[in-house]
């Protein structure tokens, strides 16, 4: 039997499980029951015990996974680490600052412009391994009323939508955004087309990132702090140099359990 561990980045449940060298096919397996028996868990990574490697189920780059095996690999304890994520170019720092707050230092060194399309209400966000479509607080009020009255269907409405997209990405979202008291508020909906898993997701980190970015290119804003489902709050500090976003750090609480 596998060995993991379930850890909550602020919302978004993963199960983090210690890579036994498992084939993509026992992956899937193994992903399919700890879904099953966790019924609160909404993904499931692999972490290598040999050097700082993350592996998705599917093969997506995940943000909150990404923070959930800094944690296992920091042992919750301040500090900085490089590891490869799944889905994503070359390696990521992260760490855990005197706060035990959990970043992630994504180096992304492209025109903002050449990072969004914009597709009817739907501004596409393009970031490895994920394609995010925001959908701003005004278009969104509908869409989440919906979403709130009966979220299966919801969501299967939305994935059918999400399969235009037509994008090479192994998971790809929906991100209703929300006013509420005054707050940025998401409600993330993620397919990881790759193994099938459909998610109105208690917490988005590559959401999050993709609504800075929205917000940016829109408002000019660098830093943002971004109410999850769940109520907890992912905060986003973005480094611009004229039209190039160089980096992005993403933030927030990692608990066991």
């Amino acid at each position: 039997m596998e060995n993991y561990k379930i850890l909550n980045p602020g919302g978004n449940k993963t199960a983090i499980v210690t890579d036994q060298n498992y084939t993509k096919e026992q992956k899937k397996a193994i992903n399919d029951r700890i879904l099953k028996e966790n019924l609160d868990v909404e993904q499931v990574g692999f972490i290598s015990p040999k050097e700082k490697k993350l592996q998705m189920a599917g093969g997506e780059f995940c943000v909150n996974a990404t923070r959930c095996a800094i944690w296992e690999y920091l042992k919750g304890n301040s500090g900085e680490i490089e590891l490869s994520v799944s889905g994503y170019k070359g390696k990521i720092r992260g760490g855990i600052n005197e706060q035990k707050d959990v970043y992630v230092d994504l180096e992304i060194n492209q025109k903002i412009s050449d990072m969004i399309e914009k597709r009817d209400e739907f501004n596409l966000v393009k970031l490895d391994g994920i394609l995010l479509a925001v959908v701003d607080e005004e278009n969104s009020k509908g869409y989440i009323r919906d979403l709130r009255k009966n979220e299966n269907k919801a969501k299967n409405e939305w994935k059918e939508i999400m399969k235009r997209f037509d994008t090479p990405e192994n998971a790809v979202g929906i991100i209703l955004l929300e006013r509420e008291n005054e707050k940025t508020k998401i409600n993330p909906i993620i397919w990881v087309k790759t193994i099938d898993t459909l998610y109105y997701e208690t917490a988005c980190g590559s959401g999050s990132l993709a609504t800075a970015i929205d917000k940016n290119n829109v408002e000019g804003i660098e830093f943002l702090k971004i109410w999850q489902p769940s109520g907890f709050c992912m905060e986003i500090n973005l480094k611009k140099e004229q039209e190039y976003l160089r980096n992005a750090r993403i933030s927030g609480k990692v608990m066991e359990g």
